[in-house]
């Protein structure tokens, strides 16, 4: 008899905490930017220096400063001081780990990769959708609206790149029940090795659940106004699909947050009219 969702979770829960399945290391230049910006004596020169020794941070850094999210007047920006002026010091650290998981979380099988790419994909139009969510309604910075819609499923290729046999030991329907069991707490384990503000691990832990221990910081209702609104208009995410038959109007984060009709209808001309390009500047297109 094969094993259930909950058992294979569990086992790879307990490889995780034998050590058999690893967290993802940060890149050697994305540790020596976290510790310029913890260093007060340090600067945005020298976080360029630092991001210039790996040529892809670089190019990836260049391409997402041009892009419409972080440029829209589309005067180029043509050198990484410029680029992290443009974002900002305490922004493109965790671009970077976004950036971070883009390159390096990585798997050979094709299945797995799709499934990564899906799930990266939805998080870039999640992200996308609440960055101008918080630009229309400003409650929370659309800067730290986008980065934290980004990374908010970052468990899942955490998950996928850990344990790739595993997954495909499995058929598509019960992969997908496994990564559902155990993305929140990869993705915050994540978060907290790799030193990342509490928030980002509460955004990931409690992002798509309404309970009464959610935490009231609006970045999560932001995410979560943000993924619901996508998936209305037509970005399928690879987990946590809302009900079809659902007014998206009638979701509770959406509601608290005010969201409107226009609002939505503001959020699908911006997809349509920037998503592909920042999908381009992620992937190097």
């Amino acid at each position: 008899m094969s094993a259930n969702a909950d058992e294979i979770a569990a086992r790879i829960r307990q490889k995780f905490n034998a050590g058999e399945a690893r967290l993802p290391v940060l890149p050697d230049a994305v540790l020596k930017v976290r510790n310029i910006i913890a260093d007060d004596r340090k600067g945005s020169t020298d976080i360029a220096k630092a991001i210039a020794e790996s040529p892809a941070f670089s190019a990836a850094v260049l391409r997402i400063a041009n892009s419409p999210r972080f440029n829209p007047s589309r005067n180029e920006i043509r050198n990484l001081p410029m680029a992290i002026q443009r974002i900002g010091s305490r922004q493109v650290l965790q671009l970077l780990m976004a950036i971070a998981s883009s390159l390096y979380m990585q798997v050979k099988q094709p299945e797995l990769q799709d499934a990564i790419r899906r799930n990266f994909n939805h998080s870039l139009a999640v992200a996308v959708a609440a960055q101008h969510l918080a630009q229309m309604i400003p409650q929370v910075s659309p800067e730290d609206a986008f980065i934290t819609g980004l990374l908010h499923k970052i468990g899942v290729p955490t998950v996928i790149c850990a344990v790739p046999d595993d997954m495909m030991a499995c058929d598509t329907s019960r992969r997908i029940e496994i990564l559902q069991k155990l993305h929140r707490e990869m993705g915050a384990r994540l978060f907290h090795y790799w030193n990342l503000p509490d928030i980002f691990s509460q955004v990931i832990l409690h992002q798509g659940i309404e309970s009464d221990d959610r935490p009231r910081d609006k970045l999560i209702d932001f995410v979560d106004a943000a993924s619901y609104i996508t998936q209305h208009l037509g970005h399928e995410p690879l987990l946590d699909a809302a009900p079809e038959d659902v007014d998206p109007l009638q979701c509770r984060a959406i509601k608290r947050l005010g969201i409107s009709e226009s609002h939505i209808a503001a959020i699908e001309i911006e997809l349509d009219d920037s998503l592909e390009e920042m999908q381009q500047a992620f992937n190097g297109g």
